[in-house]
């Protein structure tokens, strides 16, 4: 991955703060490059749907994959801006006239090849692989309306969009109307997603740790549990949601939601119990339950003996969390957390 140095470089976990933050700028006229991977094949270090934003007034913030690479196109696409931005002329202008004889304009389309013995389209690194990264240019009325656009996309659940990358720019197309392309011609589509979210039942320390990693994560944070006053529940300020509820209620307040993560890690088994029989017929993208073996091992037999199905069981990840000897809540809540990353990119 290069040296982690190089660049001074916030990564923004979801897409619409990314975007939130780009409209930051686009709104006070600054100036600024779009960079997108595009396209990654093999162990690349910068994923599909990789973004970084360079305003030219202010740091820059995300990511396309770092290292080398990243710093290569960020000086390509810094001597763009510098040139746009210290002319007299429209910016456009300059980045489509002056700039084309040297290497080319926004948008720009480069290949990076991850491989030390190749010549053309080297990027500097050794890993394998390969990564291509459009780069945009936005700064005028049209960009923020592009980009307010797009912040709206997200909302908008009935009507499901995708972001369209293309040599002619970027643009907003309805989920699934994909256009014919030309020989020659390239597209990327990204679908609109509202950040992840995970629910999690109970307010403990594990869950005061796992709110904090998954926060760190990008995910939306909503945190359940029936005490009122815990040291934990004060301490919580990374979940952006915290209810107080009777957990015979957890039916209606945590309903069947195929993009939802879900946790239980209630106080002890009695309320396990109740909350798992409640949720466990209902559909999420991930569930899973707290608590040692020997207690799953107890809880499963006697919900078996009361008709819950092993098709059911076998839908609960418990106990919760990667093997990896944690013991700490913070070791728990990293091991719960690559679970879950592992389900969102399964």
């Amino acid at each position: 991955m290069g040296d982690p140095h190089t660049l001074n470089s916030a990564i923004v976990n979801n897409q619409r703060d990314f975007w939130l933050e780009v409209q930051k700028r686009v709104v006070d006229r600054d100036p600024l490059a779009v960079l997108c991977v595009v396209e990654s094949i093999g162990s690349s270090p910068g994923r599909a749907g990789f973004k970084m934003c360079l305003p030219h007034r202010e740091e820059f913030f995300g990511t396309i994959g770092g290292g080398i690479m990243e710093k290569k196109l960020v000086e390509l696409a810094q001597v763009m801006l510098n040139a746009a931005g210290s002319s007299s002329r429209d910016p456009a202008e300059v980045l489509t006239a002056d700039l084309m004889d040297r290497e080319g304009s926004f948008p720009f389309l480069k290949r990076q090849v991850h491989q030390a013995d190749l010549g053309k389209d080297r990027s500097g690194m050794i890993c394998s692989g390969e990564q291509t990264v459009a780069g945009y240019f936005l700064y005028d009325q049209k960009a923020i309306e592009l980009v307010t656009s797009i912040i709206a996309a997200f909302d908008e659940r009935d009507k499901p969009s995708e972001l369209e990358f293309s040599a002619t720019g970027i643009r907003i197309v309805p989920a699934g109307e994909r256009r014919a392309l030309a020989p020659g011609e390239w597209c990327y589509y990204e679908a609109l997603r509202d950040q992840p979210r995970i629910a999690i039942i109970g307010a403990g320390h594990v869950s005061l740790a796992l709110s904090r990693q998954m926060d760190l994560l990008g995910f939306h944070v909503r945190v359940y549990d029936d005490r009122k006053g815990l040291h934990t529940w004060h301490a919580n300020t990374y979940a952006q949601e915290k209810h107080v509820v009777a957990y015979e209620q957890m039916t209606a307040l945590v309903p069947s939601d195929p993009e939802l993560y879900v946790v239980i890690a209630s106080v002890g088994y009695r309320t396990d119990d109740l909350i798992l029989r409640q949720l466990i017929r209902n559909r999420y993208k991930y569930l899973g339950m707290l608590g040692s073996a020997e207690k799953v091992r107890v809880m499963f037999e006697a919900m078996r003996k009361d008709g819950f199905t092993e098709e059911a069981l076998a839908r609960v990840q418990a106990p919760i969390g990667l093997p990896i000897h944690s013991k700490t809540p913070e070791e728990i809540a990293v091991s719960i957390a690559a679970e879950v990353i592992r389900a969102r990119n399964r």
